[in-house]
């Protein structure tokens, strides 16, 4: 009789150990697929508003409420979730993605030393695109299988692992973000102010933001955002952001497989016109002789934009 009543307690205490993880955090795998797949990234749990995607494989992208993303494996992504952002990746795309609450994040952040920095990640997308880290990819994927076994499997001692397994992501984040080479040189604010400054050009770039607009955002005077990206990396806000674009317009070229027009229209330009000659101004050659020479004589040519956008903090 003791055993069954035993049994009975553990079979409830399990229960309500799932419920209370089912209502702060969900976990889902994507395996590779043959078809374009989309996800809702606003799911129906009301104390569920943050997510993580790792993209190991394909691409894809966030699209929905004020934000457009791209995706590029390996990519990751922590995301603030708001009514109607979803998730579309292509066929063959795989990854993880983790719905998590406020209370379980605010948890993995504990009150270390280093709190007060990823504190500053919490409400804001960070984007990682393209990271040539395999060790990180690889402990990343432990940490998110990791989450998807415990939420099936609801063990004693789950809310203090999962919160673990989260830390170690966030921290990830915050590394690739480049938060923490800021914090440990000791920049100050000019330096936090192009974290910010790069964290919404990735997110916005394709939308053909004004520099004003970046300001705005930011919550500082045009002025001082044009001082600071001068100051520091020797060029305007607006050559930062044109940097970038011009960037994924090479990677697009050689990588993507699209024509020259879908290229122009994916990346925000109203005519491929437009984009030719914004192309051509930045690279000094047209999408098309760009494209012929990178893919043949000159491989080198898909490289010809990183350096300078890499050297942001």
């Amino acid at each position: 009789m003791h055993e069954i009543k035993q049994t009975a307690a553990n079979t409830a205490r399990q229960r309500g150990l799932g419920h209370r993880l089912g209502t702060n955090i969900v976990a889902q795998r994507l395996a590779a697929a043959l078809h374009v797949r989309q996800f809702s990234l606003k799911i129906d749990r009301a104390g569920i508003t943050r997510s993580f995607i790792l993209l190991t494989g394909g691409s894809g992208e966030i699209r929905g409420g004020k934000e457009a993303i791209l995706l590029s494996a390996p990519a990751l992504v922590w995301l603030p979730v708001e009514t109607g952002h979803h998730l579309r990746v292509a066929a063959g795309a795989q990854g993880h993605i983790v719905w998590l609450s406020d209370q379980l994040a605010n948890n993995a952040l504990g009150d270390h030393a280093e709190s007060a920095q990823l504190r500053y990640l919490i409400d804001r997308p960070v984007v990682a695109n393209q990271f040539d880290r395999p060790d990180v990819i690889a402990e990343l994927e432990h940490c998110l299988s990791a989450i998807e076994r415990e939420t099936r499997e609801g063990e004693g001692g789950s809310w203090v692992y999962l919160s673990a397994q989260i830390a170690v992501i966030l921290v990830h984040c915050w590394r690739l973000s480049g938060l923490e080479a800021v914090s440990q040189h000791g920049h100050g604010t000019s330096s936090t102010t192009l974290l910010k400054f790069r964290n919404l050009v990735e997110i916005h770039f394709r939308d053909h933001w004004t520099v004003a607009q970046y300001a705005k955002a930011l919550e500082i005077p045009h002025d001082r955002l044009h001082d600071v990206c001068r100051r520091s990396l020797g060029r305007t806000p607006l050559q930062l952001v044109h940097e970038r674009l011009a960037h994924e317009a090479t990677r697009r070229l050689v990588r993507s497989g699209f024509t020259i027009e879908q290229v122009a229209a994916d990346l925000g330009f109203k005519t491929t016109t437009y984009f030719s000659r914004f192309f051509s101004r930045e690279t000094g050659m047209s999408p098309g002789r760009y494209r012929s020479e990178a893919t043949s004589s000159r491989p080198s040519l898909s490289q010809l934009r990183s350096d300078s956008y890499a050297d942001w903090p």
